[in-house]
């Protein structure tokens, strides 16, 4: 690609993200994204073969990343020695877990905009469905180590997997939050610090309930 095609490409992708933010991906117009990048809608069919194509474009990486720590987590969490790292004491552990989630929240941070693209304006596009996908990977996952540690006999609690799919929904939620209500960053630390040690506290007390 040449240097003058690589330089026209970026302009529509720039203006493709205010145009998407602006109006989500149903509304925005690829027609609208040409006249606001100063090309023909024919240049960006020479570079995108659709209007999905353009958007995924501008989250690829983001989406990657994302999926890349999920199956990571996933991988960790097989581990027959993972549950070993919640027998510390609390505040230990809360530290432990702290600091994993605020690396992914700094990586939200430095790609706000991809983010925010993915989470507010994604309605009827391929990555609609993004969160609850998350949600999903997570809730098998929690089911997982919830029998691992039944199975041990560290806990004789009986959670459901419809209650497992709520808690775990309502944690990916809130992460997402610091997006969706533009958290200043400088806040971001404090409000997540509540959300791990409310989900640490909560996990421990159902995992002892009789």
């Amino acid at each position: 690609m040449s240097y003058c095609s690589d330089i026209t490409k970026n302009r529509i992708l720039d203006c493709a993200k205010k145009e998407f933010l602006n109006k989500g991906f149903e509304k925005a117009q690829v027609g609208e994204i040409a006249s606001l990048a100063k090309v023909t809608t024919g240049a960006i069919y020479r570079h995108f073969k659709n209007k999905e194509e353009l958007f995924f474009a501008l989250i690829e990486d983001v989406y990657k990343y994302t999926l890349n720590v999920v199956e990571d987590v996933e991988n960790r969490s097989e581990d027959k020695n993972y549950t070993l790292r919640f027998r510390g004491d609390d505040n230990s552990v809360i530290e432990e877990l702290f600091s994993e989630v605020m690396r992914f929240i700094n990586y939200m941070y430095r790609h706000f905009d991809e983010f925010k693209l993915i989470f507010e304006c994604s309605k009827g596009s391929l990555v609609e469905n993004f969160i609850e996908e998350i949600v999903e990977r997570y809730t098998a996952k929690n089911m997982k180590l919830i029998y691992s540690v039944f199975k041990q006999g560290q806990s004789n609690a009986k959670i459901t997997e419809f209650e497992v799919h709520v808690i775990t929904k309502g944690y990916i939620t809130s992460l997402c939050e610091c997006v969706i209500h533009n958290i200043p960053y400088d806040e971001v630390s404090e409000y997540i610090k509540s959300i791990v040690v409310f989900q640490y506290y909560g996990w421990q007390g159902l995992m002892k309930r009789k």
